[in-house]
């Protein structure tokens, strides 16, 4: 990777933290052939190996127009690679090496951008690690790495690029993936959600920090199923429930139309039995050629987590390009329609959770849980409300 002098750029430039995620991917992809700019986030070794290739690449420099044609067809993918990218967008692609978690890292890939394009126009920040698993199934340590990843990942990857936004005076869209367990409770998933209400939070109050300057913030929400099945996993051992424990609910109940013949993973929903949800998992993670992603370091001997020691490993769910670029396809959708815009909205909720035809299935089950919080304020409104201060003390004190 050699930077170069900015020139300007035709279309808009586009940072992604993890372009070789399936979305990410499909993100990049769908960017370059809209004839946008990308720089495209990776890890060090997938760097290497791209640099590395790059070599064999100029060989086939004659063949680049056939090239680009076998390329747009998804069932000819059969990894998601930056040498796919660059092959596709030629100089309009910049791999870049990006870990979220450091700083430093941020600020070098941002660099990398600004002089090679002169601007970062959208932030897509989609790097994602999920660590599955009842609370009482999870370390310390996986409470840490979860925020690490999902939190302060964004955190860092967004206060560098907002930095440059401001200074720059041209504005910018910020978007950050996040997913529907930021707006349900998911049993096994406390840790991601936790993590996915902070960043959520985090967002809605930049956003009015940033407004003046013209940079949109916006959290992308697609569904649970998408989410998982298309980032690392990682699963702790499970522990047995008490007897009687009634939190491993069976299977969610399906309607007289749902085919029989489904995968369990095709009616994921925020009240899925975490068991269910577990057993799922468990199955596309084990199977042959699901390669481990993120090694952890070793527990420490000196750790006081009563959770035995274990491999620290994510594994990607062992399912094809194929289907990962379709899981993906309703999420990338939705961001192409509103990346970019002058007025995005600032929280967008990918359908089809349920699996429906209709696609409100994400939708819907906001709409519930809202339901149910205005029900519960109702309820308690008599209770909340005696705690008001009365106008009468309040003016008391203040002629005092």
């Amino acid at each position: 990777m050699s930077p170069t002098s900015s020139a300007p750029v035709q279309g808009k430039v586009w940072l992604i933290t993890s372009a070789t995620s399936p979305l990410g991917f499909s993100i990049a992809r769908q960017a370059l052939r809209n004839g946008d700019s990308v720089v495209a986030g990776c890890t060090a070794e997938e760097h290497v190996a791209w640099k590395d290739s790059c070599a064999a690449d100029e060989n086939a420099t004659a063949n680049n127009t056939k090239s680009h044609s076998r390329l747009d067809a998804d069932e000819d993918i059969q990894s998601l690679n930056v040498g796919i990218l660059t092959r596709l967008g030629g100089a309009n692609c910049l791999p870049v090496p990006l870990s979220t978690k450091a700083l430093t890292s941020c600020q070098t890939a941002l660099a990398y951008a600004v002089t090679t394009f002169g601007r970062v126009d959208i932030l897509l920040s989609c790097t994602s690690h999920t660590y599955y698993g009842a609370l009482g199934e999870c370390s310390d340590w996986h409470a840490r790495e979860q925020f690490e990843v999902s939190y302060f990942g964004t955190l860092n990857i967004v206060k560098t690029v907002i930095k440059e936004m401001r200074e720059k005076g041209t504005g910018g869209h910020i978007m950050c993936v996040t997913s529907l367990a930021a707006q349900t409770g998911t049993p096994g998933l406390s840790l991601l959600t936790a993590a996915h209400h902070a960043v959520e939070g985090f967002i809605d109050a930049l956003a009015y920090e940033v407004a003046p300057f013209n940079i949109r913030l916006t959290n992308v929400e697609p569904s649970i199923m998408t989410y998982i099945l298309t980032n690392p996993v990682h699963l702790p051992p499970e522990a047995p429930p008490d007897e009687g424990e009634p939190i491993h609910q069976e299977k969610a109940p399906r309607s007289e139309e749902d085919d029989e013949d489904d995968e369990d993973y095709e009616h994921l929903t925020p009240q899925m039995g975490a068991r269910n949800l577990r057993k799922m998992l468990e199955s596309v993670t084990a199977r042959p050629g699901s390669e481990a992603s993120t090694p952890g370091d070793p527990r420490s001997p000196s750790s006081t987590d009563s959770v035995s020691p274990f491999p620290r490993v994510l594994k990607y769910p062992n399912i094809s390009a194929a289907m990962h670029l379709e899981l993906v396809a309703e999420t990338v959708k939705v961001i192409m329609a509103v990346a970019g815009k002058e007025n995005p909205p600032g929280r967008i909720i990918v359908g089809g959770e349920d699996g429906g035809e209709d696609g409100e299935g994400g939708v819907q089950s906001v709409k519930e849980r809202m339901k149910a919080v205005s029900e519960e304020l109702e309820e308690f409104l008599e209770c909340a409300m005696s705690a008001d201060v009365p106008n009468a003390v309040v003016d008391e004190q203040g002629e005092e």
